[in-house]
């Protein structure tokens, strides 16, 4: 890596906003980011100026996002699940059949819970 950087002024600078913007998100510093974009399009070498400018076309949502701790993972998940479930069945079965995988699939990831049962 450091034989590449060393060859690459602009792989030197592209490394150096993606290790910050790297830094932001894990710290969940989404107010860091309008400093990190003007940097970025202020930079001519890196590369990043169109995804950096393309960022700001949603600035208040990314920011958001960058900064609470909610994340709609474990929702896309559960889409990207069933999903392939219906790509891979795609011509081999028909509607009825398909509802019933989804269902148990969908059913069959969902968190386990203990009920807790006391005696009157």
């Amino acid at each position: 890596m450091k034989a590449l950087l060393a060859r690459s002024p602009e792989l030197t600078a592209a490394t150096a906003h993606v290790r910050t913007i790297a830094t932001v998100m894990s710290n969940r510093e989404g107010d860091r980011l309008p400093h990190w974009i003007a940097d970025v399009c202020a930079d001519e070498q890196c590369g990043l100026a169109s995804f950096a400018a393309g960022l700001i076309t949603d600035l208040d949502a990314v920011v958001v996002g960058m900064s609470t701790d909610w994340s709609s993972g474990p929702v896309e998940g559960r889409v990207n699940d069933l999903k392939a479930l219906k790509h891979g069945m795609f011509g081999r079965a028909r509607l009825p059949l398909l509802r019933k995988r989804l269902l148990l699939t969908a059913s069959s990831r969902r968190p386990q819970t203990t009920t807790v049962v006391t005696a009157s």
